[in-house]
């Protein structure tokens, strides 16, 4: 089961033992994502940015077991990195593409990690 729906069943059936430990068994990456959210957002809201960015990952994560469409795997992320450093190499080194650098980074993003997902 999903991380996020396994939480919030946990959660709505008022199982407050299973919260409990599931909280203190991931005290790494609560401290790692409070220090994230803390330097995200300069320390302002921190305890709304801390749940939205959590239920975001796990929802992020979710997204992609159930979808099987995979954006954090090795592979993936290598194929999307060395794209982006080859075609905004080359964008940033000719003058008349310069200004649509915004763009550009965007497609190649999405590009590549469709292709990566379809062939990989």
């Amino acid at each position: 089961m999903s991380t996020f729906f396994e939480f919030v069943g946990n959660l709505l059936s008022l199982n407050f033992g299973w919260v409990v430990n599931f909280l203190l068994s991931n005290l790494f990456w609560l401290f790692a994502l409070s220090l994230l959210v803390h330097i995200l957002f300069g320390g302002k809201m921190f305890f709304r940015a801390l749940i939205f960015l959590t239920f975001a990952l796990w929802l992020w994560n979710d997204f992609g077991e159930l979808s099987g469409v995979g954006f954090v795997g090795a592979q993936i992320i290598s194929v999307y990195y060395i794209s982006k450093i080859a075609i905004l190499t080359f964008v940033e080194n000719t003058p008349s593409l310069k200004n649509h650098l915004l763009v550009i980074s965007t497609v190649t993003g999405l590009v590549s990690l469709v292709l990566a997902n379809i062939f990989l």
